[in-house]
């Protein structure tokens, strides 16, 4: 009877593994993204600073008004762009922390699952046990009956 109730617990307990793989799948692929970004993101910082240091370099030459204005400008663009890319990292961040506490919660329940069919499992064998034991005790005591006549 418990054996069965153990059973009946093997689709939940699938259901349950397959939600912890996706959330894991999820994270994974959140976490791949994240490391894009962040690429991306030293990438913008890496270009600003060699543009900078190449406008220095002209500028030690010659450089007129309007070359400092663009020069400006665009390190205005850059600055906006890299401003961007980290809301944009930040945003992704939150994704996975989210994902993680989803997964965790998932995981949590998993574990209560397999928790709950090991301990029906228990249960069955000691029932299983104890059934099977007084059997053998009717049995020896009917034997012992046997010879006692």
């Amino acid at each position: 009877m418990s054996r069965e109730r153990a059973k009946r617990l093997q689709p939940l307990i699938q259901i349950a593994k397959n939600a912890v793989n996706e959330a894991l799948s999820y994270m994974g692929a959140l976490q791949q993204k994240l490391n894009s970004e962040e690429q991306k993101s030293d990438t913008l910082k890496q270009y600003q600073q060699e543009y900078q240091e190449n406008f220095k370099t002209q500028a030690s030459i010659k450089v007129s008004g309007l070359q400092i204005q663009q020069f400006e400008s665009f390190m205005v663009q850059i600055d906006d762009a890299i401003s961007q890319q980290n809301n944009h990292i930040f945003q992704v961040k939150e994704q996975l922390k989210k994902a993680q506490s989803i997964y965790q919660t998932l995981n949590q329940k998993l574990k209560s699952y397999e928790k709950l069919e090991n301990r029906l499992n228990a249960q069955a064998i000691a029932s299983e046990n104890q059934q099977l034991q007084k059997f053998l005790d009717e049995i020896s005591a009917h034997q012992h009956r046997l010879h006692s006549s």
